[in-house]
């Protein structure tokens, strides 16, 4: 261990000086050096690339730093504006970076008193990592065949204004947004790859630990015409808009992969091995759903006077959407002549839509009594629509074994009607010499009635089990404020905020007795303070806290409502910039967080035993859910002379929540990982027209939750060079 601190820290200091040898100077310079500032390119291109050598987890250091396991190349950052006429700019900003695969073109032309017309393409990948679980008993490690996972997601827009003198402003504009590839799914499948019993009731081996995927493939299209335009003292803008919408993701899920039992059954009381205890399933289950939404949308400022400014607001949605898919699974199945793959379908043909009415309307005045108050009145009101229908057929195994299928067709309908109404109260304060306070409130209130049948046979049956529901909602937030500008050297911000909700569901008529009720409330409050003792020491702390409770009930009425989850969340962050002279500067940052989450635990108790289980602490599987972490850079950058600057940096993150303990009775879930990063670079001016840029580091990460089985570490380098157009 000594060892590889030592290589962590000499690693840098070695870089260091090779690099300050390099660039030709000493450090000693920097005391006699002139430190000119870099120029702005007003027109440039920078190339870059960047070769990490990592070792271990190549998945996982993407994933966690976002960037490429096999590094990449290319035009960072491109930037040209010309004039094409006295009138009339042309601005062209791109980008295309090979390995992160991150493009951008753009192209903007402006002309005046005429209009603007953009247009552009972007891309980035998004990085994930395709491990599942890992059971720290018998050390068993879960990955996908390939863990190299990531998403692209991809934009193309055009855009056309039309900024004619005294004549409205037209807009038109066209959005086409695509997310496709993979990315991992926290809806893991089950295991008996435990290496615990299967003969001890009620104590289960299985465990959630095998890794999942989804298959992702959506496109979002929106084309929007816009009209503003102001008479007298009153600025109004219609808005016309098509969206469409196009998503069709597929989950792959295994649950007990490489298992199956042995036929006949055995009893329960036979002790069996990991590979025997269950079945092996593999379930596709596609979601698919298409929307499309039209809407008109209309707003408007009117000033009165110095005093008093009007705001209304209209808008008008009808939405359709419809939904397919299904969820095939195919079951390893256990018969007298071999194992067969038997094939059923919670969702086959899945089939249906839903039809959305929406109306929005909203006042709002501002009030302004004098220089120093503000105060913002609003009222918003929505109605909502909707009908919504399915259909689907359900095929499913019976028999010992379970090989014999049979299909059942499904149906099912819904509708709700629901009325929002929110008053808005904001009041701006500033009176008080070097004080500001203020004031937001809102109180959202949701009544609406649902009818609704379940899913059920319309073979045998014209309607499933009816239920009507009064639905209401009370959703309050409410902040206050202060912040105190005592003086240049000391500056002071607070605020406290409440969060309410409460969602409830009535049965009536028909089905008086359905009973449901969701309530919880946050409150917190956030301190920010900044001291500058001296011109060139500055101290930033900032403290956020928030403790949240929730109630739930059950089916009837006579059910008491009761504590199903506790939340409490402390944040401390602390920055220091220090700048000793113009040729140096220092930068700290830290921040340590508490979080923790608690449902039944520790009422859960222990479960005492009967004649058939033994007992078992439910404590120790209705665990607290931890997120406690504290992160930290230190940044120092340094003039070796006038035309080259240095820099150094160190990253350090760590999370220490790990319940492994808890193995015996559930799936430690506990996050225990630490990350290191270290770098050192110079940035070196050649001439008025060339810059250039070189960095080398090293990065480690060691993931305990993972038994070791993601961690990775290596050098880094990056090396850029701009250039002026």
């Amino acid at each position: 261990m000594s060892t590889k601190l030592f290589f962590n820290f000499r690693l840098p200091c070695t870089l260091a000086g090779a690099l300050l040898v390099l660039s030709g100077t000493s450090v000693s310079a920097a005391g006699n050096a002139e430190a000119d500032a870099f120029p702005h390119f007003e027109n440039y291109i920078k190339i870059s690339g960047q070769a990490p050598s990592i070792s271990g987890s190549k998945s996982s250091y993407q994933s966690r730093t976002t960037r490429p396991g096999d590094g990449g190349a290319g035009i960072e950052d491109l930037h040209l504006s010309r004039d094409l006429s006295k009138e009339t700019t042309m601005v062209i900003d791109g980008r295309a970076l090979v390995g992160s695969e991150d493009y951008l073109g753009k192209v903007n032309i402006a002309k005046n008193e005429v209009g603007v017309f953009e247009t552009g393409y972007k891309r980035f990948r998004t990085f994930y990592d395709g491990v599942g679980g890992f059971f720290p008993l018998n050390k068993q490690w879960m990955p996908l065949q390939d863990t190299d996972l990531h998403i692209d997601r991809s934009k193309f827009w055009v855009e056309g204004t039309v900024t004619l003198p005294n004549a409205p402003v037209f807009t038109v504009r066209y959005i086409n947004d695509l997310r496709t590839g993979r990315k991992d799914s926290t809806i893991w499948g089950d295991s008996s790859l435990t290496g615990l019993p299967n003969n001890v009731s009620p104590i289960s081996p299985v465990r959630k630990m095998a890794p999942s995927y989804i298959e992702v493939n959506e496109r979002h299209e929106m084309i929007e015409a816009t009209v503003k335009h102001t008479v007298g003292q009153t600025t109004a803008q219609l808005t016309l808009l098509a969206d469409r919408t196009d998503n069709d993701d597929t989950r792959f899920v295994t649950r007990f992969p490489g298992e199956v039992r042995p036929f006949p059954t055995p009893p329960s009381t036979v002790l069996l091995p990991s590979n025997q205890m269950n079945n092996q399933v593999v379930i596709t289950e596609r979601e698919a759903m298409e929307t499309q939404t039209t809407g008109a949308h209309f707003v408007s400022d009117t000033v009165l006077n110095d005093k008093f400014t009007v705001r209304l607001n209209a808008a008008y949605d009808l939405i359709h959407s419809t939904l397919s898919g299904g969820r095939p699974l195919v079951t390893s199945t256990p018969t007298a002549n071999g194992v067969v793959l038997v094939a059923t379908d919670n969702y086959l043909g899945l089939a249906g839509g839903t039809r959305v009415k929406d109306y929005t309307g909203s006042i709002a005045l501002d009030y302004h009594p004098s220089k120093n108050l503000l105060v913002k009145l609003a009222y918003r009101a929505q109605s909502e629509y909707i009908r919504g229908a399915m259909s689907y057929t359900v095929v499913s195994a019976s028999g010992t074994p379970a090989v014999t299928v049979a299909s059942t067709p499904r149906q099912g309908w819904s509708k709700l009607q629901q009325d929002v109404k929110t008053p808005v109260l904001e009041l701006r304060y500033s009176g008080i010499k070097n004080l500001a306070l203020y004031f937001n409130g809102s109180q959202r209130d949701l009544s609406g009635v649902e009818r609704n049948s379940s899913a059920y046979n319309p073979l045998t049956a014209a309607n499933g089990t009816l239920a009507i529901q009064r639905v209401t909602e009370d959703h309050g937030n409410y902040t206050a404020g202060a912040s105190w500008k005592q003086s240049d050297v000391f500056t002071l911000r607070t605020e406290v905020f409440r969060k309410g909700h409460e969602d409830n569901t009535v049965g009536f008529d028909a089905r008086i007795g359905d009973h449901y009720l969701l309530d919880s409330e946050y409150t917190g409050y956030k301190i920010f303070a900044s001291v500058k003792p001296i011109p060139t020491l500055g101290f930033s702390t900032r403290l956020v806290t928030q403790r949240g409770e929730m109630q739930v009930t059950g089916y009837l009425p006579d059910f008491p409502a009761y504590d199903s989850l506790d939340s409490k969340s402390y944040t401390i962050s602390e920055s220091v910039d220090w700048n000793p002279n113009r040729f140096w500067y220092v930068q700290l940052t830290g921040s340590v967080v508490y979080h923790v989450i608690s449902t039944i635990y520790p009422r859960a108790g222990v479960t005492p035993a009967t004649s058939t289980a033994i007992a078992f602490d439910t404590n120790k599987v209705l665990q607290n859910s931890d997120n406690n972490y504290v992160t930290g850079t230190a940044l120092t950058g340094f003039a070796i002379d006038k035309d080259t600057d240095a820099q150094l940096q160190l990253t350090y993150y760590k999370a220490n929540n790990d319940n492994s303990i808890l193995a015996p009775l559930t799936m430690p879930y506990g996050v225990a990982v630490k990350d290191i990063e270290i770098s050192v670079g110079v940035k070196h001016r050649f001439n008025k027209d060339w810059i250039g840029m070189a960095k080398i580091g090293y990065v480690e990460s060691k993931n305990d939750t993972s038994g070791g089985n993601s961690d990775y570490h290596g050098p880094l380098a990056y090396v850029s060079i701009d250039h002026a157009l």
